[in-house]
């Protein structure tokens, strides 16, 4: 059995238990889910439908001011028609105080308890400018924590975050199981002088070192944390009505013990997403769905057009990343909208035709030193989906008219 089947099986045996399913049902998970059948993984046939409800958004990547929601960074994202804005909250602890708490960089920095009365003015300041703060992106930290009594607080903690966010209007919480950085290892020159962030699987990938954020972390380990977190949850999201939205890690599809973790998207990343979200099946436990990191992890960027017709009727995606790459699974580059490998109106049809209902993100772009702060990219990024959005609008205007 090489890797790759070893993968598959851990996958099916860690989810071989009945789980807790939308209100209170109990359903069987498996590492599959429902079948997916042939319509599942070609481009879907689907009917071509109007559908008026998926709209631009804007986030923490491209901030023109010194905050997200100053005004300067509120006139930006409105410019480029980028209504709906997810923020990184505000902590309620002073930095002094967050030590206290596991620190290693980037999502891994623990945000602690959030200021609720600084998510209201940042809602505050949107609505003023005619926007909407929508979402807000979680830090990493419970996922590295192991079994114990200060998991156990921080999942307090969590929860309490979410009744803050709810009361504030906020409709989603995003986060990323990351116990290593986003892995990229290589930069590539690209057009007009641009700079490509990029990833190949190294050939001694299984001598890197283990993360110093987690250390060595099984399959089943993994999966038992994500299960204990969603149990933990998912009940209070609903009612607090705030959908609970997982980015993929990035990239999927790593080979398992990659720097000493069994990513839970390894090896089988479609099958990973779906056994996640039946683990505890509810609309409220979704994804930030990331065109760009399913493209870079499956073998064919553009087969995960049946996942993501899959999720998107399933009610389990509840905002896009959407963005490019070049390449593949462990080989990939990314860059600009237009020049990449996944066919990105194809994944918009998707969305479109299963009548979802969310807000698109430009998510990542090149640098450029003349632009460091990449707002010329994402300047470029939005009108590109804009003009998707555009050309998808009319294609089912003249559709359902003939």
């Amino acid at each position: 059995m090489d890797r790759r089947d070893f993968g598959r099986a851990l996958l099916a045996g860690a989810a071989s238990t009945a789980v807790m399913g939308q209100g209170g049902t109990v359903v069987a998970a498996t590492s599959t889910g429902p079948t997916i059948d042939a319509p599942y993984r070609v481009m879907p046939d689907l009917p071509v439908k109007r559908n008026d409800g998926i709209r631009m958004g804007g986030d923490y990547h491209s901030i023109a001011g010194t905050s997200i929601t100053d005004s300067r960074s509120l006139a930006y994202f409105k410019r480029f028609n980028a209504i709906h804005i997810t923020c990184r909250a505000p902590s309620a602890l002073s930095k002094e105080e967050l030590k206290s708490f596991p620190q290693f960089g980037s999502f891994l920095d623990a945000d602690g308890p959030w200021d609720g009365d600084g998510l209201k003015r940042m809602q505050d300041d949107c609505q003023k400018a005619g926007m909407i703060l929508e979402g807000v992106r979680m830090d990493s930290v419970y996922i590295i924590m192991k079994p114990g009594p200060e998991r156990e607080r921080y999942l307090d903690i969590i929860r309490e975050n979410i009744r803050k966010a709810s009361a504030a209007g906020i409709s989603l919480i995003s986060y990323h199981w990351t116990m290593i950085p986003i892995r990229r290892n290589a930069k590539v020159l690209g057009r007009g002088g641009s700079t490509y962030e990029a990833f190949k699987l190294e050939p001694n990938y299984s001598d890197l070192p283990p993360t110093a954020a987690s250390g060595r972390v099984s399959l089943e380990d993994y999966w038992s944390r994500i299960a204990d977190f969603l149990n933990g949850v998912v009940p209070l999201a609903r009612e607090m009505k705030v959908k609970l939205a997982c980015h993929p890690y990035d990239p999927g599809g790593l080979p398992l013990g990659y720097q000493g973790v069994d990513n839970w998207d390894a090896v089988d990343y479609v099958a990973a997403l779906k056994k996640y979200e039946l683990l505890h099946d509810d609309v409220y436990n979704g994804f930030t769905y990331d065109t760009g990191v399913a493209g870079e992890s499956l073998d064919d960027p553009n087969s995960q057009l049946g996942i993501l017709r899959y999720l998107s009727e399933r009610g389990k995606i509840a905002q896009v990343h959407f963005r490019n790459v070049r390449g593949h699974r462990n080989d990939f580059v990314e860059v600009y909208h237009d020049e990449g490998d996944v066919k990105l109106l194809d994944c918009l049809r998707v969305l479109r035709d299963t009548g979802w209902t969310g807000t698109l993100l430009p998510d990542h772009s090149p640098v450029h030193p003349d632009d460091p702060k990449k707002l010329e990219g994402f300047a470029f990024a939005y009108g590109y989906i804009e003009g998707l959005l555009g050309a998808a609008k009319d294609e089912a205007m003249r559709a359902t008219q003939s």
